[in-house]
């Protein structure tokens, strides 16, 4: 069944006509990223734990490396603090943020969990906010949203529903709430919005999930084609390679029966957003709230990727994964590891032609 209701596409068409646009030259780079959900430093801010791996990307990557930085929504969890506390705590990376800033070369948009910014007065933020971004690269659009749009709730209600939560629930000791804890809803997000992109011919880049996409496929669908492509190498391997790949399997096996395990309800349907071949049109940044560390889309010079930052004392699993290995942030701890990666001319060319 088609999701994408007149009046959904209305709306969408609404939000897609009064973006702003960005149309960055042929050696553009950027990174997008999302859901990084700032708190004030306490117990119950999800951002902590990653906050110096975060830092050290955009200072030691992004920053030096000339890179626009994109902040797609749910930036600030002002569902449970205040932007005063925030921003106290988080110094820091405003501090960073101002430094891109300085040379026009931040983006801020909003989600439903810092919505609120789009109603205070500019000057009394510390930097100006949206609620999409349309990038032009040459003739192709990239769509940048949170994804919180496609909800069949109205602005008034989305409000309540925060309030509700820091209100009343958050004192209460609730911990957030996102539609990234409900299989059901994160692929029916994940739906209106790739139809919608699939029937304009365009990319859609979003966040809110918390899950990354790249050309829409889920990270079950790729453990699926990594795991197909160890097995055709087993038979010509070496009794040597044998041993590693049986390895590898092992460790892809055990990950895709955990992924298949939480998304027990919805799997069998989340590569079928739609009859006919599967269109490479919709992307998600992931978050930045991970549990062994934070996701982002880097689109440079025509090729769009998708990237992992981790922490070697926390995660080290990305050593034995298939394709690009691990790069070390300088001597740091940190790494960066591109999960997958595509021109953009290849992109469109499937969207236009399959479409």
């Amino acid at each position: 069944m088609d999701m994408l209701t007149d009046k959904l596409q209305g709306r969408l068409d609404r939000l897609l006509q009064n973006a702003p646009e960005l149309a960055p030259g042929p050696d553009h780079r950027l990174v997008i990223f999302s859901d990084l959900h700032l708190g004030d430093g306490g117990g119950s801010d999800d951002f902590k734990k990653n906050a110096e791996l975060f830092l050290a990307a955009l200072r030691r990557r992004y920053l030096e490396g000339n890179f626009t930085l994109i902040l797609n929504g749910d930036i600030e969890e002002l569902a449970r603090f205040s932007l005063a506390s925030i921003a106290t705590r988080w110094l820091e990376v405003y501090g960073v943020w101002s430094e891109f800033a300085a040379r026009g070369a931040l983006i801020k948009l909003t989600g439903n969990h810092d919505l609120a910014l789009l109603r205070r007065r500019p000057r009394d933020l510390p930097f100006p906010v949206q609620e999409a971004l349309k990038l032009r690269l040459g003739s192709k659009t990239l769509f940048i949203l949170h994804g919180h749009q496609t909800s069949h709730l109205n602005w008034a209600f989305q409000t309540l529903g925060i309030l509700f939560l820091r209100w009343l629930l958050h004192p209460l000791g609730f911990g957030n709430y996102t539609v990234a804890r409900s299989s059901r809803r994160r692929f029916n997000v994940e739906k209106r919005v790739y139809g919608y992109a699939r029937r304009k011919k365009i990319m859609a880049l979003i966040g809110h999930t918390h899950r990354p996409l790249f050309e829409s496929l889920p990270r079950l669908d790729t453990l699926k084609i990594e795991i197909e492509n160890l097995c055709r190498r087993y038979p010509r391997a070496a009794a040597a390679g044998k041993r590693e790949l049986e390895r590898k399997l092992e460790r892809l096996k055990a990950e895709y029966v955990k992924l298949q395990q939480r998304d027990r309800r919805v799997h069998s349907a989340e590569n079928l957003y739609h009859d006919g071949p599967l269109l490479p049109c919709l992307f998600n940044s992931g978050c930045g709230i991970g549990r062994h560390g934070i996701t982002a889309i880097e689109i440079v010079q025509g090729r769009a990727a998708l990237v992992y930052w981790f922490d070697r004392r926390r995660s080290g699993k990305y050593f034995e994964s298939e394709g690009t290995q691990p790069q070390q942030l300088g001597d740091s701890d940190y790494f960066r590891v591109v999960l997958k990666e595509e021109d953009l001319d290849y992109i469109f060319t499937r969207i236009n032609l399959l479409g």
